[in-house]
């Protein structure tokens, strides 16, 4: 008794080990679109990526799902889409980035991605804060890259508000 009151119930209460009967459920009702919501959010994210890529003022813009990405024919063989990760690099630096993400309406930005709205962040000053510039240089991030999780919102909502992004921001 005394292990059970004195070690067992505190480490459970505090660690968690186990789902409450409310969020396991919670999480099977989830898992029961999941398949769709990816499918839609992967749909998105090429066309974001093409909607990117063809605008002209970004300077590179990374996803999978393009033919210009470097492991393209690679990707396509262990994946049946892209992904929903679009990565994309702004000339101007630190500055057009931060300007690209405060000019953004519908894309929220965050430091954690993967939800089902967009996302955008900046990982030069959140994910990757603690590495040297050489070194998230030498994983392809400069001051002006961002990525964006692209979430459930209509691609015509995702495409205006990139593109206001755009046009308020420092990339002119």
């Amino acid at each position: 008794q005394d292990f059970f009151d004195n070690k067992l119930t505190p480490f459970l209460r505090h660690t968690g080990p186990a789902l409450s009967p409310f969020n396991a459920w919670l999480l099977l009702k989830g898992l029961e679109t999941l398949e769709l919501r990816v499918s839609r959010q992967c749909d998105s994210a090429l066309a974001v990526a093409k909607h990117l890529s063809e605008c002209g003022k970004i300077a590179g813009v990374c996803y999978p799902g393009l033919s210009s990405h470097p492991q393209h024919d690679l990707a396509m063989r262990q994946m049946t889409a892209g992904g929903t990760i679009v990565t994309i690099d702004l000339p101007g630096g630190k500055a057009s980035a931060f300007a690209f993400l405060n000019a953004l309406s519908t894309i929220d930005i965050s430091n954690n991605l993967g939800d089902t709205k967009t996302l955008a962040t900046h990982p030069a000053t959140t994910t990757h804060q603690r590495l040297s510039a050489e070194d998230r240089a030498s994983l392809g991030i400069g001051d002006g890259t961002l990525r964006i999780s692209v979430g459930l919102e209509h691609i015509d909502d995702l495409k205006e508000d990139l593109v206001l992004g755009m046009r308020d921001s420092l990339i002119r």
